[in-house]
């Protein structure tokens, strides 16, 4: 039995994290007590990661149909 994951686990994978790092971007805008602006390089990054994310979601899916 093989370790290694399909295309479809990891598409699953990468989409989970990409809403993970989206969910901590949200969080991090919301009202507290920093302001947005204050969050805004951190914002940026997760927003990033979550794009990165769902890229290699979009991918791994690509890859699956194509398999």
């Amino acid at each position: 039995m093989s370790d290694q994951k399909t295309p479809q686990e990891i598409g699953a994978d990468a989409l989970d994290r990409a809403v993970q790092w989206a969910g901590k971007a949200h969080h991090m805008a919301e009202p507290g007590p920093r302001t947005a602006e204050e969050n805004a390089a951190i914002i940026g990054v997760y927003s990033s990661l979550a794009a990165v994310y769902a890229d290699i979601a979009k991918a791994a899916a690509l890859t699956a149909n194509n398999a």
